[in-house]
């Protein structure tokens, strides 16, 4: 009789174990199929890109529509030779777009966004943004490729927003533990020097960039390999 009840025990957990497997698996498709139905159709409605007699590509962003689809837009982030190319949202409260997409609607990829009491113009002497790290390589998964220096030593991150188009070049990216320090927007030019100085001495890739301590910085930052771990990204503003 106690046999029979263990068995049926065991039975049950399995059960349950695979329909909570397979619930995740669909969650995954699903959310895989969203998201690039999501950047096909939302590149194609804002992004648009010039070629001149030279071959040089200008891209601009539609704002406007983008604002119509959803006011917490504040700008678009684009890397070259990976898929980060995105709208960054700003939510009203830090955790608003971890899952949710540009739509509002659940999503387990969330959104590129920025903490909600930063400056959504970027003048904050460090501007942090986030984006999970997918196993589709979605969303900042690709932050992946300058940790492990696929892209080189000279990787510019662009930032549009509304009112203007800003270059940044890497100088730094590392795997950390999350600690506020990282965080932190605003500095003494003292405090500026040294974390930049002290993000420097952390990277396992040497970027040779020269630095301006007085131009702005941005810091990208996505999960490692665990969820107690951070890709961290460092660059700072040329343009």
């Amino acid at each position: 009789m106690k046999k029979k009840v263990i068995l049926n025990i065991l039975l049950i957990l399995f059960i349950c174990i695979f329909i909570y497997s397979g619930y995740n698996v669909f969650m995954w498709l699903k959310s895989n199929i969203e998201i690039k139905k999501l950047e096909k159709g939302l590149y194609e409605e804002v992004v648009n890109v010039e070629s001149n007699e030279k071959d040089e590509k200008k891209v601009t962003i539609n704002f406007d529509k983008l604002k119509k689809i959803n006011q917490d837009v504040v700008g678009w982030i684009k890397i070259d030779n990976t898929y980060i190319n995105y709208p960054i949202l700003q939510g009203v409260t830090d955790e608003y777009y971890l899952r949710k997409d540009i739509y509002k609607r659940y999503s387990l990829s969330g959104s590129i966004f920025m903490y909600s009491n930063v400056n959504k113009e970027f003048l904050d002497d460090n501007t942090v943004i986030y984006g999970h790290n997918m196993k589709n390589e979605r969303m900042f998964s690709n932050l992946k490729k300058i940790y492990l220096g696929s892209l080189g030593e000279n990787i510019n991150i662009k930032i549009y927003t509304p009112n203007k188009y800003n270059n940044y070049k890497v100088f730094s990216c590392y795997i950390e533990k999350p600690n506020v320090e990282i965080i932190k927007n605003k500095f003494t030019n003292e405090e500026k020097k040294n974390y930049i100085d002290k993000a420097i001495k952390k990277s396992n890739i040497n970027f040779k960039q020269k630095i301006d301590y007085s131009n702005k910085i941005i810091t990208l930052i996505t999960c490692g390999t665990t969820n107690k771990e951070r890709i961290i990204v460092h660059a700072i503003k040329t343009t």
